[in-house]
């Protein structure tokens, strides 16, 4: 038997207090090694903080750092490399100058994560080590918190299934600014801002609560550091596991203490002192809410995040496969949340995957699939708000919903899919349709016709199809629906989407009769 074969990756990164690449070896995630980590501090957090934007001198010494990291790819012999940019480009004024120079000076196209993506990161890597180590008790609910300067990403599950899933977009770069500099430098800054999150956070509590949670997990920077204040420094994989008290008496300390007292107590710059405070008085309030017994601090970075996806998608490990159920899971709450007939969405979900399958060589990657699954789940949601308009609806219930590992652009696919998934023909008269990439249109294309023959399998939602089997031929998809019923509505409805279908494909597409399976 030949074994996988040793490959060499580069995840590069752009934050707000650091710039790092993490070179691996990736075999498995079972034989995944870090070969070289290489960290720079900077402090362009603390510029988009004051300025919204990253000055030239800036993007030249992010250039520079670059270029020195391209040298050490080489060195090493890195077969790929990434480079992602986090909250200090995705939020800069000037995003699209800091882009396009990186590309002029570098060669290197940054990937900018958005929030919930770069939560999903992070989880895809804790998930992991703590199915392997768990620090909790098995059958119970374990909830993970990630804070970014951008949002908190809070994720519950239970075993293998994800029962929750919300992003506050209002971390702690964005509740500082929600203060101006008067009001910053005041005594009661922290009482404000501590205010303010319980306000945020009411929303979830309830919900939260009926969880009956036990044990939480922090993940990020400041817990870290929050951590190693605790004399709890903590493992580089997984988590360590620290009594909840003993965390809320350490971050409760914050509440009465201001800016300039903690930069002196931890050496550490203003910026970093505003950061680290707001952050901790989150904390305190997420402690409070919740009342677990252990708090569990993430050795997980973004960096050993987005390194296991990479090197897993790459490779293509059944673990990927397991989350992407999970991310399902959360599609199928979102549509039960607004009442669609789940039936039938399954029919649906299930017939876009055979299609998406058999037109893979008709420019439909895996990935397509996946969203076209999502699609497939959510295309109702509209009708619950009103039945006239229903993509209309559908469009901005998914836009205003985080689907766990989707990007935002994977979103606006989704979401154009819904919109057209009935009637209409995509069209750049379209506002919705018009602000998409090329990439993004031909996708929302396909996905579109994909859809409306597989909702034509279940037009009159009686689920009269007991499985079909498709071939394609030379000039056509040939679909053999097996039933023991009348099919004259569904084959009345899947001729009339045939037509767009054939227009999308180039292929026509036929409907076949067959008798019990």
């Amino acid at each position: 038997m030949s074994q996988t074969p040793i490959r060499r990756y580069a995840m590069l990164h752009v934050g707000s207090t650091s710039m790092s690449m993490t070179i691996i070896e990736y075999e498995s995630l079972e034989s995944m090694r870090v070969v070289d980590y290489v960290s720079r501090a900077v402090t362009f957090g603390e510029e988009l903080f004051q300025t919204q934007r990253l000055s030239f001198e800036t993007i030249e010494e992010i250039c520079k750092v670059l270029k020195g990291y391209k040298q050490l790819m080489a060195d090493y012999g890195v077969m790929e490399a990434k480079l992602y940019g986090t909250t200090v480009i995705r939020e800069a004024k000037n995003r699209r100058i800091i882009l396009e120079q990186i590309f002029i000076h570098t060669g290197f196209r940054v990937e900018v994560i958005d929030m919930p993506k770069e939560v999903y990161y992070k989880y895809f890597a804790l998930y992991y080590h703590m199915q392997k180590n768990p620090l909790h008790k098995s059958g119970q609910p374990l909830m993970f918190v990630d804070i970014t300067s951008g949002g908190v990403g809070i994720t519950v599950w239970k075993g293998s299934k994800v029962l929750l899933q919300h992003n506050i977009h209002s971390g702690s770069l964005r509740v500082i600014e929600s203060f101006d500099r008067y009001q910053q430098a005041s005594a009661s800054f922290p009482k404000a801002v501590a205010q303010y999150l319980r306000r945020v956070l009411s929303s979830l509590k309830e919900e939260l609560l009926a969880f009956d949670l036990e044990n939480i997990v922090f993940a990020g920077d400041e817990a870290r550091f929050m951590a190693a204040c605790l004399g709890q420094d903590g493992p580089q994989e997984g988590a360590v596991s620290i009594p909840a008290q003993e965390v809320a008496d350490f971050v409760n300390t914050f509440e009465a203490t201001s800016i300039s007292t903690l930069a002196n107590r931890y050496k550490i710059p203003e910026f970093r002192a505003h950061i680290i405070m707001a952050t901790m008085i989150l904390y305190a309030e997420i402690i409070h809410m919740i009342k677990p017994s252990h708090v569990l601090v993430s050795g997980i970075s973004f960096a050993q995040g987005i390194s296991m996806f990479y090197g897993a998608t790459k490779e293509n490990a059944s673990y990927t496969h397991l989350l992407r159920e999970q991310n399902v899971q959360i599609a199928r709450s979102i549509a039960k949340r607004y009442h669609t007939d789940t039936v039938h969405d399954r029919e649906v979900e299930r017939f876009s995957m055979q299609f998406s399958e058999a037109l893979k060589d008709q420019g439909v990657p895996e990935r397509w699939g996946y969203l076209g699954r999502i699609a497939a789940l959510l295309c109702s949601v509209g009708k619950y708000v009103n039945l006239r308009n229903h993509g209309e609806h559908a469009y901005h219930i998914v836009m205003g919903s985080d689907i766990f590992g989707l990007s935002e652009e994977e979103k606006e696919v989704v979401a154009n899919v819904v919109y057209y998934h009935y009637k209409g023909t995509p069209s750049d008269d379209d506002d919705y349709y018009q602000r998409l990439t090329e990439y993004q249109k031909i996708a929302v294309l396909k996905l579109v016709a994909i859809i409306r023959v597989s909702c034509a399998l279940d037009a009159g939602g009686n689920q009269k199809i007991e499985r079909i089997a498709i071939t394609k031929e030379p000039d056509q998809l040939l679909v053999k629906a097996y039933t023991q019923e009348n099919i004259s509505l569904e084959r009345w409805t899947f001729e009339r989407d045939a037509v767009f279908f054939a227009n999308v494909f180039g292929l026509a597409i036929r409907l076949e009769e067959g008798g019990a399976w």
